[in-house]
């Protein structure tokens, strides 16, 4: 099983409430656990001798600007910079810490429901009762006795504690702060890098390679590879999160967008010439829902060459399993270019 994402935060961190609202999903998205660790990032900001935004005129007057941004472009509700300094958080992180214990579900619903009431309210939050306000207004089961209990709770304190040194063995110097297979991330704008290296790390069947030549929909919902032969292209895809539809198996949709450019380079590839080619038609028989997880992927050949069109048939399989059948006929390219080697993609020079 893969190494869960370390996620480091702080109630006092502005760009921890946006990555505390987007990392469980983007977990998720690539099979996942994120593991979070409430810090005292004034503690962490002292160890390296910095200081904190606040207290540089110019960057937080960047911040005043970027973060309310940031939050928008999120749909995150925002109102920064709060009138009362986010100091004294250490009941939070108690709060946290002692939930977490508990119900590691009900800490992270806590955390977003505190810093949604700082930072997307602009409303204060330091006492016990203005955390239960927090919670009562996001429908959070924390309860006011709850969070008082948090205060002396010894094991909460070492828990913090622990966290802390953790963050600081990791190399953390500023919130929030990621932790991926051992390489590190700092900041909200961070986690599209750490999305990149899941992305990356997608495993794949022994002779596949990335498929380079796509369009920016294939690539946003991609990547697509695909293992070549002399004449054949089989192409594939890991399904994740982001293919799915509402009963939670792979869109089909996305099943046709993908089965069309399987097909259609396919037959290409195994006409030994590269170009572009128009879909007139396409059929796809849905045999099989296909699950997040699964190696997808779709076995093509040209049935029939003509001096206009190609016609192509194909069958998709999901760990082995027949899941959809697929045909098509496509209009061949005005201007070919013969294939050299394996390579697939049409060249500047051809379509320029």
């Amino acid at each position: 099983m893969s190494a869960p994402i370390k996620f480091y935060f702080d109630f006092v961190s502005a760009y921890s409430y946006i990555a505390m609202n987007r990392i469980d999903a983007l977990g998720e998205r690539w099979g996942r656990e994120v593991e979070w660790n409430c810090v005292p990032l004034p503690e962490i900001l002292s160890h390296h001798e910095a200081t904190s935004p606040r207290d540089q005129p110019a960057k937080f007057a960047h911040n005043s600007k970027d973060f309310p941004r940031l939050c928008e472009m999120n749909d995150l509700p925002v109102s920064f910079p709060p009138e009362v300094p986010p100091y004294g958080a250490t009941l939070h992180r108690l709060v946290f810490w002692r939930l977490q214990r508990k119900d590691p579900a009900l800490a992270k619903t806590f955390a977003r429901a505190v810093d949604h009431r700082y930072f997307g309210t602009g409303k204060e939050v330091r006492t016990a009762q203005q955390l239960a306000s927090a919670c009562k207004a996001r429908g959070v089961a924390v309860s006011l006795k709850e969070i008082r209990a948090a205060a002396d709770d010894k094991r909460a304190r070492k828990a913090l504690r622990d966290a802390y040194g953790r963050a600081l063995a990791d190399g953390m110097f500023g919130a929030p702060f990621m932790v991926l297979d051992g390489e590190t991330f700092w900041g909200a704008d961070r986690l599209d890098h750490v999305e990149y290296r899941l992305e990356q790390a997608i495993k794949i069947p022994r002779g596949f390679e990335p498929f380079d030549f796509t369009s920016p929909f294939t690539t946003r919902n991609g990547p697509l590879f695909v293992k070549l032969g002399k004449t054949k292209a089989v192409f594939g895809f890991r399904a994740d999160h982001r293919h799915l539809n509402p009963r939670d198996v792979v869109h089909g949709g996305w099943m046709t967008s993908f089965v069309d450019v399987a097909m259609a380079q396919a037959a290409m590839y195994e006409m030994g010439v590269v170009g572009l080619t128009p879909t007139i038609h396409l059929e796809a028989d849905f045999l099989a829902p296909i699950y997040p997880g699964q190696w997808v992927t779709c076995d093509a050949r040209l049935a029939r060459s003509t001096r206009t069109m190609n016609f192509v048939e194909g069958t998709v399989v999901a760990d082995g399993e027949p899941v959809l059948r697929c045909s098509a006929i496509y209009r061949k390219p005005r201007v070919v270019k013969k294939r050299i080697g394996k390579i697939m993609s049409p060249t500047a020079e051809v379509y320029g």
